[in-house]
């Protein structure tokens, strides 16, 4: 049977913030009395403008103006709060490192409606903005590496996949924000994070001074001369080492790229710069998208792809949310539940306990440490007692520097014998093992108390994934 329902999913970022609504087709494939949901039909209805994102004068977001702004624009698409199912709220950016940053997305999200909610970290906003660019679509056609460098106004967020699968992601402290001008040339704000690149550089310039056009065309180049050597797998020097967020690149060459993000509008065949392009938005976005096209459309060792999507890659990510009943010999402590908007890791190596560690760690990277996660696999590769007792042994290696719930939903009906085995090897772990749940990467849960011996399960998935 199919059902349409409205979807909406907002954005916000160091810069911009946006507002997409989407109706989505919905259709239940399932021959058994657990539903198995899937989108089989998108379409976009609405797309906002783009708005600076608003902040207070002590710098951190302006939760009250992103309320209004959400108002203005469910009136202008005509849609009504009750109309709108499902949905996801995320903020990214230097947004996402705004002390008030949580709490102003959930109140968002609770204007908007019980949406997915993430305040996602540089690595996270590298793997969502990747999806909507479509590099994970690509990858799976392209027998080699595919990056996007989702390029904003306060960082460049970077995710790597091979076969559909992610290999890598990373962000650097680059972005078209980062110095920012008044109309009359001056100078009125430098990242302080630039300040040993700009030193290296020699570049002069200071705040409360008028700019030369041609050290801000310098410094835009060197930007995207890091990427280009970033791909190549080339040395960088220490000033250029420190822009990266947290850690650096794992993998070595990377083989194709694309771009997405605001900066990325730029991306093209341009004639020198002038100051008039400059003072567009007050910074140097548009110098730096043009640095990126000329540094990497002029060498053919990277190859260059379309992004299916520009600045609009994460907002595109609106969620849908389909409804599944464990099975009901499950491992399961009600005291634990519920959970609500939990990231899935989906694991699998599951045959070697070094492969199944590195991918988790890996993957489990993209969130902080302190973030609950959800491990969803297919299930053991046999039904024996060794197989599941050697995957329990994989999994509690794998999250042994891991303090929260090992929470995990398989799809194999071994949930009871897999979590008694993770609760009597993890000496004292708190375990919730659900079985008959298919869950993929970039997908939330939300784990409900047990009714009559079954569990509830809530699967979030972003529709830019499907």
């Amino acid at each position: 049977m199919a059902q349409e329902i409205l979807s909406a999913g907002i954005d916000i970022g160091t810069t911009t913030s946006q507002v997409i609504f989407s109706r989505l087709r919905l259709e239940d494939n399932s021959y058994t009395a657990v539903p198995d949901v899937k989108i089989t039909q998108k379409e976009v209805l609405y797309k906002s403008p783009v708005y600076f994102t608003p902040l207070r004068d002590d710098g951190n977001i302006d939760a009250q103006a992103l309320d209004r702004l959400l108002l203005t624009e469910y009136a202008r698409a005509k849609v009504k709060r009750e109309d709108v199912s499902t949905g996801a709220v995320i903020i990214t950016g230097e947004s996402s490192r705004k002390q008030n940053a949580r709490l102003a997305v959930e109140e968002l999200s609770a204007a908007a409606g019980d949406f997915v909610v993430a305040a996602a970290g540089p690595d996270l906003e590298s793997v969502l903005a990747g999806y909507g660019a479509g590099a994970a679509d690509y990858s799976e056609k392209y027998p080699a590496t595919v990056a996007n460098f989702d390029i904003g106004g306060g960082t460049t967020n970077v995710a790597v996949f091979l076969g559909g699968e992610l290999q890598d992601a990373f962000a650097l402290d680059i972005g078209g924000r980062l110095v920012r001008l008044s109309a009359d040339h001056s100078v009125t704000y430098i990242s302080p994070r630039l300040k040993p690149l700009m030193a290296a550089m020699g570049l002069r310039l200071q705040v409360g001074r008028a700019a030369e056009l041609a050290e801000l065309v310098k410094l835009a180049g060197q930007f995207a001369d890091i990427c280009r050597r970033i791909c190549l797998d080339e040395p960088l020097e220490p000033w250029e080492r420190g822009l990266y967020i947290g850690h650096g690149k794992r993998l070595g060459k990377l083989n194709a790229v694309m771009f997405s993000g605001g900066v990325a509008e730029y991306i093209h065949d341009a004639p020198v710069m002038c100051w008039e392009d400059v003072l567009r938005y007050g910074d140097i976005g548009p110098l730096v998208g043009v640095a990126f096209w000329r540094a990497f459309s002029a060498q053919p060792q990277v190859k260059l792809l379309n992004s299916r999507e520009r600045i609009r890659a994460t907002v595109i990510g609106a969620g849908s949310y389909a409804v599944r009943l464990s099975g009901s010999t499950v491992m399961l402590d009600d005291a634990l539940v519920p959970l609500t908007n939990i990231p899935v890791i989906r694991l699998e190596h599951l045959e070697s306990p070094v492969a199944l560690k590195e991918e988790y760690r890996l993957k489990r990277d993209v969130y902080p440490q302190r973030q609950q996660v959800a491990i969803s696999l297919a299930g053991p590769a046999g039904s024996s007692y060794v197989d599941l007792a050697n995957l329990a042994d994989g999994l509690l290696r794998a999250t042994e520097n891991d303090a929260q719930i090992l929470l995990v939903v398989m799809e194999q009906d071994f949930a009871k014998a897999l979590g008694l085995l993770l609760k009597h090897r993890g000496k004292g772990r708190q375990v919730i093992c659900l079985d008959r749940i298919k869950a993929q990467p970039g997908d939330y849960i939300d784990v409900g108390r047990s009714v009559a011996g079954t569990v509830p399960v809530v699967v979030k998935t972003l529709i830019f994934k499907s």
